[in-house]
Order: structure tokens, then C-alpha cells, then sequence
């Protein structure tokens, strides 16, 4: 039913869109960088927790553009998207697709904001659109998964946990990729260590409820009187798609990150680093593998089309 480029898009669009949240709304609270005449001329002059926050939505902007054009791809075409956003009646995939553009602009701004000299911009002027980047990032996060959940004909989809599973995976996504831009921020000092040390408490507390989350989905569809839901749920335990659930998403997404970032707490600041470099690949790839499993356990359709075709024989009896 979907493809790799629409896996793509909701991996990379939920990372992208945790990744500008956080990062502005770590400005807005902590780091409340200055701007106008106050502004830095370059970003060697900006403190590390600057730079932190300016590679974090650099890298953001670029996931959600880059998965924005995955979507535009999958489209076929592309006045299809001209005549999405065109269209007066509203729809879910609408109000995503303006979330998305309106989210890369905003990154847009943001980004040549910090990375440019412009002291005619006014620090209220980047508060506001970090504000609106928070909004939007949430919203974009949600979005990724109420684009499953609103497919017809796919019983294992058809769940308020999706979105759920999606938008925590999206934030342990966007704390990752905060985490490794600490590392390209220069040397550490007391502004980069702390938001460092920031990122992996609440990252720990995402990435369990993330697991909670997961349990709750699949123990909600095994149990499901449903068999096409059943079924892909068996898909993702023992089936086709076991490999990218336990491997992938349990074992790379949760448990190793889990066991890392826990365990960098008690770590000299170098072991530390290390311990959150191979955890930040680790929680990727795992809300890569998310991702494609559960799309991929989603197109089992034999039950749910033998189903479909034995109500259409009794109403013709």
C-alpha cells in the first residue's frame, strides 16, 4: 500500500519535526539566544549552547524538507500537491501538508537567522516564529501518524495508539539528534553538558513510554476480535516484519538507548560521549524500523479482503 518513500517521509518528517520543536523550544526556555543589534556576527562567537541549538535546526529543517520531497515523489506528480493545497474542502492530508510547509519555512527562518548576520531581525521576531515551530513541529509529529490511522482498510492502523507511538518515537528522534549536534558544538563546556544532560533525562522517560506505548499496541491488536488486525500484529511478533519490530525498533529504538543514555549518567564526560554517539545512532535507526514495520505489517490484507468478500456474500443471501 505505501512504499519506502512514504516510510521515508513519516521517519524523516517526525525527526525533522521533533528536531525544530525542541531545539526552539529549548531556546525559548534556556538558552534565549540574543538577536538584533545584540545578534553574533558569526556562530564561532555564539556559545556552545547556541551552536547546539543552530546545528539542531539546521538538521531539522533539512529531514522535514528532505521528506517533504519523499512525499512529493510518492505523489507521482507534482500538481498533485498544488491541487491538495488548492483545494477548499478541508481534509487531514491538507492540513498536514500545510503543517509540513509552513513548519520548512519556519525552520527556514530560523536557520538563516543564526547562521546569517541580520541584526535588522529582532529577538521578538524569532520568538515568535520559534513558537509557532513548536506548534507546528507537534503538530507535524501527530500528523505522521493520523495519516496511517486514517487509512481505510487497514485494521492494525486503525488505533488512537499510532499517533501516540509515532509522536513519542518522533521526540526520542528529534532529543537524538539534538544529542548529536552537543558534539558538533565544539568542546564542552557548562551550557552544552547541561542541555546534554537535559536531553537524556527526558529522552529516558520518552523512550519508556515509548515501550509502554508499543506493549499497548500490539497487546491491543493480538487481542482484537478482528483477524486482519490480528494477524498483522502476529506479522510484527513472529511473522515477516518480526526482524524490523524486535531487532530494529525494540532492540535498537528502546533497549539500547535505554541501557546507554542511563548508564552515560554515571560515565567520565568522555565515556559519556561516546555511550550517547552509538545511542543516538541506535534510537534512529530504530524509529526507522518503527516505521517500516508497521507499514509493512499493515499491507497483510488476506484476512481483511476474505472478510470484506464473506459480509458481501451474506448480504447477497
Amino acid at each position: 500500500m505505501f512504499g519506502i518513500l512514504v516510510v521515508a517521509y513519516l521517519f524523516l518528517g517526525g525527526t525533522g519535526a521533533g528536531s525544530v520543536a525542541i531545539a526552539s523550544f529549548v531556546d525559548l526556555v534556556w538558552v534565549r539566544e540574543p538577536f538584533g543589534v545584540r545578534a553574533h556576527a558569526t556562530l564561532d562567537e555564539a556559545r556552545s549552547s547556541e551552536r547546539v541549538v543552530a546545528f539542531g535546526l539546521l538538521a531539522g529543517f533539512a529531514a522535514v524538507a528532505f521528506g517533504a520531497l519523499c512525499l512529493v515523489f510518492d505523489l507521482g506528480r507534482p500538481d498533485r500537491l498544488d491541487t491538495l493545497l488548492t483545494d477548499a474542502s478541508p481534509s487531514l492530508i491538507a492540513v498536514g501538508a500545510y503543517a509540513v510547509a509552513l513548519l520548512v519555512a519556519c525552520a527556514m527562518f530560523l536557520v538563516i537567522a543564526r547562521f546569517s548576520y541580520l541584526p535588522a531581525v529582532p529577538r521578538a521576531a524569532v520568538v515568535a516564529v520559534e513558537a509557532t515551530a513548536v506548534v507546528l513541529g507537534v503538530v507535524v509529529m501527530l500528523y505522521t501518524g493520523l495519516l496511517l490511522q486514517s487509512a481505510v482498510g487497514v485494521a492494525l492502523w486503525r488505533s488512537p495508539l499510532v499517533p501516540m507511538l509515532f509522536t513519542l518515537s518522533s521526540v526520542s528522534c528529534g532529543f537524538a539528534v539534538l544529542l548529536a549536534c552537543v558534539r558538533f558544538a565544539g568542546p564542552l563546556d557548562a551550557g552544552s553538558s547541561g542541555l546534554a544532560r537535559r536531553f537524556v533525562r527526558v529522552d529516558l522517560v520518552v523512550v519508556a513510554l515509548e515501550a509502554m506505548c508499543a506493549a499497548l499496541f500490539v497487546g491491543c491488536a493480538l487481542a482484537s476480535g478482528h483477524p486482519a488486525r490480528a494477524a498483522s500484529a502476529e506479522s510484527l511478533m513472529v511473522g515477516a516484519h518480526a526482524a524490523l519490530w524486535w531487532v530494529g525498533f525494540a532492540g535498537c529504538g528502546l533497549v539500547a538507548p535505554f541501557m546507554l543514555e542511563a548508564a552515560s549518567v554515571r560515565m567520565r564526560a568522555d565515556l559519556a560521549r561516546a555511550a550517547l554517539s552509538i545511542a543516538v545512532v541506535f534510537v534512529l535507526v530504530g524509529g526507522f524500523c518503527l516505521r517500516a514495520s508497521i507499514v509493512g505489517a499493515g499491507g497483510h490484507r488476506t484476512l481483511e479482503l476474505e472478510e470484506m468478500s464473506g459480509a458481501f456474500a451474506l448480504r447477497l443471501e
